[in-house]
């Protein structure tokens, strides 16, 4: 599927219709606004072919759909604010006239044409002639405002439909149609938004956060009161050893001592509700901050706001040791502690990546708060874990154990997260 190319990471969300061409802006508002309409369309086109399954295929494709929807328009929800301005102006006015036009036309066609086919004794016609409807609209769509990705999803979606009247019938021809229609649309959609949170204002460090200055403080008051151990992630390279948690600051964060091995690197992600703060405390580590490398050397502090995308690596001969905090605390120990013992005991790819797909829908879907990596797209993964996380707390599968705990005062044999040493220790 073509994808239309994005505007510069420096053109801003929250514009007036004034500051975007009328179509630019009308590309905008077809994104988000038409991305809700299209994410409806999937629902009742999944729920069409869960339906029509029947049995226990039924129950899976209605849970499976059902999240997936979810998944779609809580991400838009969170992440499109702002990013389609209402168009303005005369030219914009005359785009405008002519969607309505169009989706009332589609609209009208939808009730038509099964009206048509069924009269013309094929009832089994109806389902595929209303997505034959909607084909047209998206092309008209792209004409209009140039959102290539439709293109291909209308054409699709007019020859889609004729091919599988010609080779099914039945409850086979009903199941596919509304599977096809459905995943291409709900795709459509979580993509469309998926740009338009890309257009969100980056949320650069201030040069002042950069400064060696910018200290980490926790009132005296609030020290730790718990004892903890180091574990190591060997996907990652890095020691970390926790030195206060949610519970010694009243939830507002946590801090550990952190050590990257040579070689080590940490993946670009975000965290989407916390701030994060390297403080280097000996060598040198390469942050990446929105695809901009910032060197940080001993004694400097590097603060990451939320949801900023940003990797941290180790390129050098010597280790790196530092502070880390993360405000508000939320599940970042757990999450921590899960991730290093997965990638302890073999049950991860040499990235991390858990090799039980039902471990990586419990653990990633659940811990989402606390870190998100950035490939595959995030839309991606809205679509792919919530199934999974289900049909893993409906299998059993946790997404932590108390195992992986590194409280010392957690001594017994079955609450020891592993702490195996690998070679590259030092």
């Amino acid at each position: 599927m073509t994808t239309q190319p994005m505007p510069s990471p420096t053109e801003p969300a929250t514009v007036s219709a004034a500051e975007l061409t009328p179509a630019a802006a009308w590309s905008r508002r077809v994104r988000r606004i038409g991305g809700y309409i299209q994410a409806a369309f999937a629902a009742f086109w999944l729920a069409r072919a869960s339906l029509a399954a029947g049995g226990r295929a039924r129950d899976v494709l209605i849970a499976a759909s059902g999240a997936a929807v979810i998944g779609v328009v809580t991400y838009a929800i969170r992440n499109t604010a702002g990013t389609a301005p209402r168009p303005t102006g005369p030219q914009a006015g005359r785009i405008g006239r002519s969607v309505t036009v169009a989706t009332v036309i589609q609209l009208i066609a939808s009730f038509v044409l099964p009206v048509i086919v069924t009269a013309a004794d094929h009832p089994g016609w109806a389902l595929p002639s209303i997505v034959i409807s909607i084909g047209p609209l998206l092309l008209w769509l792209d004409h209009l405002v140039d959102v290539p990705r439709l293109r291909p999803v209308g054409w699709a979606l007019i020859a889609g439909p004729v091919i599988l009247v010609a080779t099914l019938s039945g409850s086979a021809l009903a199941v596919t149609t509304g599977l096809a229609a459905g995943v291409l649309l709900l795709g459509t959609a979580a993509a469309g938004f998926h740009d338009l949170a890309r257009l969100r204002p980056a949320r650069l460090p201030h040069p002042a956060q950069l400064d060696a200055k910018a200290t980490m403080i926790m009132p005296a008051e609030h020290g730790p009161t718990t004892s903890f151990r180091p574990f190591f992630n060997p996907a990652t390279g890095e020691w970390i050893t926790y030195i206060a948690t949610d519970e010694d600051s009243d939830r507002q964060l946590v801090r550990f001592n952190w050590r990257s091995m040579p070689g080590g690197v940490i993946p670009e992600h975000i965290h989407p509700r916390q701030e994060e703060r390297f403080t280097i405390v000996a060598g040198e580590a390469r942050i990446t901050l929105n695809r901009h490398e910032h060197v940080a050397r001993a004694g400097q502090t590097i603060v990451i706001p939320a949801g900023v995308p940003h990797s941290v690596g180790n390129p050098g001969p010597a280790q790196i040791d530092g502070i880390v905090e993360r405000r508000p605390a939320l599940q970042a120990k757990e999450f921590h502690e899960a991730v290093a013992a997965l990638a302890a005991d073999g049950k991860t790819t040499p990235a991390g990546v858990p090799t039980n797909p039902l471990q990586l829908g419990a653990t990633f879907w659940h811990f989402r708060r606390e870190s998100r990596v950035t490939s595959p797209p995030i839309w991606v993964q809205n679509l792919i874990l919530p199934p999974l996380w289900a049909l893993a707390k409906i299998l059993g599968v946790r997404r932590y154990y108390h195992r992986w705990d590194s409280r010392i005062a957690l001594t017994s044999p079955d609450r020891q997260i592993s702490t195996r040493t690998p070679d590259r220790q030092g």
